[in-house]
C-alpha cells in the first residue's frame, strides 16, 4: 500500500523474523532461512535509506546473525561466516560509534564469538583464537563495568571457557571463569539451567593442572 512508509516496512521485517524464529524452534531450517532472507532484503533497504538510522544498522546485525545460526545448523560453514562477518561489520560501527551503549558493546562481543565458533569448525585455529581474545576484551569491559549484571559476567565466563579450549593459558583462562561462576552460584544468581558450570569448569582446571 506504501512502501514509502518506513515504519510499516520494519514491522514486515520483525513479522519475518519473528515467523524465522518459531520455524528454527520447529525444526524446519529451511522455512526459517527463507523468512530471515525475506527480512533481510527489507532491512537492506532501510539501512541503506538511512545509514545514521541505529535502530535499523542493529537490526540488520541481527537479522545476517540469524541466518549465520541457521547456516551453522545446516552445516554451512562459509555461508555462516559470510553472514556472521556482514553482522559484525555493523556491530563495529555501532560499538565505536558509542563506547557507552552496553547493548552494542555486547552485540560486538557476541559477534567476535561467533564468529570464533565457526572458524573453529573450520578448521582456522588461529583465526577463531583472534575472536575470542577480541571478545574477550569487550566482555571484560562490560563485566567490569557493572558486576552485578549477571548476565554480562556469564558472557565473561563463556569467553574465557573458550579462550582456555583453545589452548590459551587453560590454567589461567578456566580459573577465572570458576572464580566467576562459583561467585554468581554463592550469590543466588547463576540460572538453573547454568548449575553444571561450576562443577565442569572444577574438573577441566584439575585436568588442565594435570597436564
Amino acid at each position: 500500500q506504501d512502501p514509502t512508509n518506513s515504519e510499516w516496512q520494519r514491522d514486515l521485517s520483525v513479522s519475518h523474523e519473528k515467523i524465522g524464529d518459531e520455524e528454527v524452534a520447529r525444526g524446519n531450517l529451511d522455512a526459517a532461512l527463507a523468512a530471515y532472507q525475506a527480512g533481510l532484503v527489507i532491512r537492506e533497504k532501510l539501512a541503506a535509506q538511512d545509514p545514521t538510522n541505529s535502530e535499523w544498522q542493529r537490526d540488520l546485525s541481527v537479522n545476517h546473525n540469524k541466518i549465520g545460526d541457521v547456516d551453522v545448523a545446516r552445516g554451512n560453514g562459509d555461508a555462516a561466516l559470510a553472514a556472521y562477518q556482514a553482522s559484525h561489520a555493523i556491530a563495529e560501527k555501532l560499538a565505536a560509534q558509542d563506547p557507552t551503549n552496553s547493548l552494542w558493546q555486547r552485540d560486538l562481543s557476541v559477534s567476535h564469538n561467533k564468529i570464533g565458533d565457526v572458524e573453529v569448525a573450520r578448521g582456522n585455529g588461529d583465526a577463531a583464537l583472534a575472536a575470542y581474545q577480541a571478545g574477550l576484551v569487550t566482555a571484560e569491559k562490560l563485566a567490569a563495568q557493572d558486576p552485578t549484571n549477571s548476565e554480562w559476567q556469564r558472557d565473561l565466563i563463556v569467553s574465557n571457557f573458550k579462550l582456555a579450549e583453545m589452548g590459551d593459558e587453560p590454567v589461567a583462562r578456566y580459573g577465572a571463569a570458576l572464580e566467576i561462576a562459583e561467585e554468581l552460584a554463592n550469590s543466588g544468581r547463576l540460572a538453573p539451567v547454568d548449575a553444571f558450570i561450576p562443577g565442569m569448569l572444577r574438573e577441566r582446571l584439575e585436568a588442565a593442572r594435570s597436564n
